[in-house]
């Protein structure tokens, strides 16, 4: 009889993976996210609604994808549902947030109707459903989450089912369809080198010592930068999504972010992400050095966050939110801007010794002017976008 039962689940396994294997999407319907405490795929608490499926078309628009030797991709094209847990004011679409980005390493493998996914971050539907609980309410994040699977439509969508919601007394329900697409490409990722100067800290660097973490990067501890020669600046690097995001500095490893620096008001926080820093923001093409200052929007051995390099040469206001009027005593052919990372964001040509730029589009941050004259000569200058 154990043999039986052992041919049985076999066969159902191997059937199973048959069918899992391809590229997939939420349905974008009412109904499809759920979560209710009256037996599994109860939607008695919440589900989402037809009007959804617009609103938050960001997850709709997520793909995933099982391949026949195992391995698990999440696709999000740098844009998916973010919930308050994950450092964001209120729900909304916007930039994945580490470690549920789709930039880990996953793999996934089915024992009867039972989906396991592996890799920390790894998940389907919503990231927050765990087994036994929800991480918004105090779970950490699992190497491991494991699914029921009920293949519909002929085995061309599955009900995802997992015992989560309301710690542990609930089920969330996710409702998938096959999309027949190819996989798509797994997003770029870029070496980011922190460089951290902590002269401005008041009193002693944490025993613990100095981390980068929120936003895209992470948990609180995400990267812990080194100072092993004890000048004071504090350096790590890691690899993250080049659709960017934001971060912040935290001297100490505290789960409550009660250790993180204070830049409020300040150029480079972002008052509508708990005062993250912004440097990052828009994305990068390449890998990036950042020098900064704990505590500070100022560059690393400068007084100022604004520092003019000619004296013949005027940006004003600074700051400003609308347009810069640059001035100066050389006639002028062009400008280039480049944000905090050296990415080139904007050019214009100029003719005189004048003239208004509209900044409007640009991100908050500090940004470099590089000023190109009719004699030959280079101008710099900074400017802060707020």
């Amino acid at each position: 009889m154990k043999k039986i039962y052992t041919f049985i689940l076999t066969f159902l396994t191997l059937s199973f993976n048959a069918q899992m294997e391809g590229t997939w999407k939420i349905i974008p319907a009412a109904g499809s996210l759920g979560c209710g405490d009256q037996g599994q795929g109860a939607m008695n608490w919440w589900s989402n609604s037809s009007t959804d499926t617009a609103t938050r078309a960001c997850i709709f628009d997520d793909s995933i994808t099982f391949s026949a030797g195992g391995s698990y991709m999440q696709y999000m094209d740098g844009n998916t549902w973010l919930e308050d847990w994950q450092g964001v004011t209120s729900e909304q679409c916007g930039t994945p947030v580490a470690p549920h980005d789709g930039s880990g390493t996953y793999t996934w493998a089915m024992s009867g109707d039972t989906l396991t996914i592996s890799g920390i971050g790894g998940h389907l539907g919503l990231p927050k459903a765990v087994n036994g609980g929800e991480i918004n309410g105090g779970a950490a994040v699992p190497t491991s989450i494991s699914y029921i699977i009920t293949m519909i439509n002929g085995g061309n969508g599955f009900h995802a089912d997992i015992k989560s919601a309301g710690g542990g007394s609930g089920w969330w329900r996710f409702t998938y369809q096959k999309t027949g697409a190819a996989p798509p490409p797994p997003p770029a990722t870029y070496t980011v080198t922190f460089n951290v100067h902590t002269d401005s800290i008041a009193g002693n660097v944490s025993g613990d010592g100095i981390y980068i973490g929120g936003g895209f990067v992470g948990g609180h501890d995400a990267l812990l930068l080194d100072d092993s020669d004890g000048d004071g600046i504090w350096s790590g690097s890691t690899s993250l999504p080049a659709a960017g995001g934001h971060f912040t500095i935290l001297n100490g490893n505290c789960p409550d972010y009660s250790c993180k620096e204070n830049i409020a008001g300040e150029p480079c926080a972002d008052a509508g992400n708990y005062d993250d820093r912004n440097h990052l923001l828009g994305g990068f093409s390449q890998d990036t050095t950042l020098s900064l200052e704990y505590g500070s929007c100022i560059t690393p051995g400068t007084s100022t966050g604004i520092t003019q390099l000619d004296n013949n040469l005027s940006v004003f206001p600074n700051p400003s939110n609308g347009t810069i009027n640059i001035q100066s005593v050389h006639k002028l052919i062009s400008v280039n801007i480049y944000n905090m990372i050296g990415n080139l964001v904007m050019v214009k040509d100029i003719s005189g010794n004048q003239a208004t730029l509209n900044i409007e589009t640009l991100t908050n941050g500090v940004y470099f002017l590089e000023l190109n004259s009719l004699n030959g000569s280079i101008l710099n200058s900074k400017f802060i976008k707020k």
